[in-house]
């Protein structure tokens, strides 16, 4: 398997949103539907299982809104639903980005993830509107809208996305605008699975930061966002323009104020495939993104990329506690670091 590649070629129970509200309180529901009974996972071998492989990181911007307004880093509501039905018709499966950092990688077996990341907190990414009974409901246009219908067109398509927040943005990116509405909005996004990361608190540039400014912004986002979710801390960082600080373990664990945190990754700006957890080759602090508006070209790269070297694929075993590889994979991965981490190991 040709693991590297060229950085400038490719740039329980379910929950099923049922757009219910509580009127007058704008409460969020949601249905919890009874999780299926697990079978046990089938042989790999099968499934041509390979968890040493490729997988995209997605990086997205705006949705919709004004088609002249940074038409590079935007993307309609119809064509992130078209890129929807690619990944679900051609064996993708949503993790967060967290999941990737925590080799939390529950898939179905036979299927590769796909992390779906979102930064900047544009409203064109989030609205909540009026329905016809009063309540409020996440806009259609945006990208809530867009995953929540999908999900439930494709129940088996959980909503999982990475949120790379700006709470001190202006508007309207300080937390997808609408501040009367910010609480029920992170909520949301919350009992849905999705993830909230940071984008700092402001969209700070860290290269030209100083240790302490750098610091100051990770603490300063994590303190906004339990403002409205507590006990909530960010887990990842997606790194605005791609500048990073000058001492990079800065991004690992800090403190600023008298509070400390940690993160377990952060995500570039940019640079093509992802290595899966476990491979030796993986920087949990630099992982590519691939962003994925139209004008880039990049979804239609990564798509046809895999179309024609199917065997670079991460493929599932199906065994989030496992880890199973080809036996000529092996060189790529790091069999003892992934037995620490509690999982099992298996080769084929």
């Amino acid at each position: 398997m040709a693991i590297l590649l060229p950085p400038l070629v490719l740039t329980g129970a379910t929950l099923l949103w049922t757009g219910a509200f509580d009127a007058g309180e704008a409460e969020v529901r949601a249905e919890l539907v009874p999780a299926p009974r697990k079978e046990a996972p089938p042989d790999p071998a099968a499934v041509r299982a390979d968890e040493s492989g490729l997988f995209a990181v997605l990086e997205y911007h705006r949705v919709g809104g004004d088609p002249s307004f940074a038409p590079e880093w935007t993307i309609s509501p119809e064509d992130l639903w078209a890129q929807l039905e690619y990944l679900y018709r051609n064996d993708y499966h949503p993790i967060n980005f967290r999941d990737l950092l925590e080799n939390n990688v529950e898939v179905p077996a036979g299927k590769t993830p796909v992390v779906l990341t979102f930064d900047d907190s544009s409203q064109t990414q989030f609205t909540m509107v009026r329905d016809e009974a009063g309540r409020w409901v996440p806009g259609p246009d945006g990208v809530v809208g867009v995953l929540a219908a999908f999900h439930r067109e494709h129940p088996d398509w959980p909503m999982r996305a990475t949120w790379f927040v700006l709470p001190a943005a202006a508007e309207p990116n300080n937390l997808f605008g609408q501040p009367e509405l910010t609480e029920k909005k992170l909520e949301f996004l919350v009992d849905a699975g999705m993830e909230i990361g940071s984008h700092t608190f402001w969209h700070a540039n860290l290269e030209q930061s100083s240790p302490q400014e750098v610091q100051e912004q990770i603490v300063r986002m994590n303190r906004a966002i339990r403002q409205y979710i507590p006990g909530y801390s960010a887990v990842s960082l997606g790194v605005p323009f791609g500048a990073y600080p000058a001492d990079v373990s800065l991004l690992r664990r800090g403190s600023w104020d008298g509070e400390s945190y940690t993160l377990k990754g952060a995500a570039d700006v940019g640079g093509g495939l992802a290595y899966p957890p476990g491979n030796r080759l993986l920087s949990p602090y630099r992982v590519p993104r691939m962003q994925a508006e139209p004008a880039k070209g990049n979804f239609a790269s990564f798509a046809s990329h895999f179309e024609a070297h199917p065997e670079q694929r991460f493929v599932s075993d199906g065994d989030p506690d496992t880890v199973t590889i080809p036996e000529e994979s092996r060189v790529y991965m790091d069999a003892e670091e992934i037995k620490r981490s509690g999982k099992a190991w298996r080769e084929y």
